[in-house]
């Protein structure tokens, strides 16, 4: 059974934040050579946590075969995907396909951060929360969306070697 359905690159420049939906494939422009690829997971308090595929390439063409084999280059962040996908606002992000019956697996030890002292919790993926205490906080990401430039420097901080800007 297929459950990858890729439309491409030009199909949809622009995707209403509505119609954003878990198992959409993504693709971005890293710099001007090169496009990175992504799943978004689920729907979050402040945005869509997202996967990033080790797949980068000179073209947005992306084959279910690649996505099938993709490993996750960072680990999962919070997407700004209003500015990202809706509005635009920054970098060069389309939905490009859409992997039908996705359900998220490996996402049991993600979670985020968020609070003051001393009521810092952390939230798994499905908005679970738990008390934890600063020092805990402090080695989680801040339940806070990423746009196009902070993704960007996440990818630079895990050793990616392109001209990034």
């Amino acid at each position: 059974m297929n459950d990858f359905k890729i439309w491409g690159w030009d199909k949809k420049p622009r995707t209403m934040l509505r119609y954003i939906k878990a198992g959409d494939i993504f693709c971005f422009k890293l710099d001007n050579q090169n496009y990175c690829f992504g799943r978004i997971v689920i729907k979050f308090i402040v945005g869509h946590i997202a996967e990033i595929f080790d797949i980068i390439s000179n073209s947005p063409d992306l084959s279910e075969a690649k996505i099938r084999n993709a490993h996750r280059m960072i680990d999962p962040v919070i997407l700004d995907s209003y500015l990202l996908f809706d509005r635009k606002f920054e970098g060069d992000w389309r939905i490009i396909g859409h992997q039908q019956n996705y359900s998220p697996n490996n996402m049991q030890n993600v979670y985020f951060t968020y609070g003051i002292e001393p009521w810092f919790k952390k939230v798994d993926i499905w908005q679970n929360e738990t008390l934890i205490s600063e020092k805990e906080a402090e080695s989680l990401p801040r339940v806070s969306p990423l746009n196009d430039y902070h993704i960007k420097q996440l990818m630079k901080n895990f050793n990616i070697k392109l001209n990034v800007h």
